[in-house]
């Protein structure tokens, strides 16, 4: 399994998955909680720690961090104040030790940026 099938799995059809920039990747979930995104979010972050490579790349390691933000929310009013958001919980994710996930609801309010 790739990380693109890992990603891709448990997905409903109209859920999308897109490249964002560079590295990083934008998961559409229409219609999902705040609870239910970061569910999604973990079982991502476990399945790609899980994958397994063929020699000769068996000792290889992934992982992924993720920042989870959802709308309707009172901290997003636009698709561009979401985006800084989930930025923003994945920045906080990479910085508390990476393979992990961050939500914006679990960050303290003070460390949130004015945006």
């Amino acid at each position: 399994m790739t990380i693109a099938e890992a990603s891709q799995k448990g997905l409903r059809t109209y859920d999308v998955v897109a490249r964002y920039g560079g590295e990083e990747f934008v998961f559409i979930l229409p219609g999902t909680s705040l609870t239910g995104a970061v569910a999604v979010a973990e079982r991502l972050r476990v399945a790609v720690q899980a994958l397994t490579f063929a020699p000769p790349m068996e000792r290889l390691s992934v992982t992924v961090t993720l920042g989870v933000a959802t709308y309707p929310s009172p901290h997003v009013e636009s698709a561009t104040t979401l985006f800084r958001q989930a930025d923003y919980a994945l920045y906080r994710a990479k910085q508390n030790g990476r393979n992990r996930v961050e939500a914006m609801e679990t960050l303290d309010r003070a460390d949130v940026p004015t945006l």
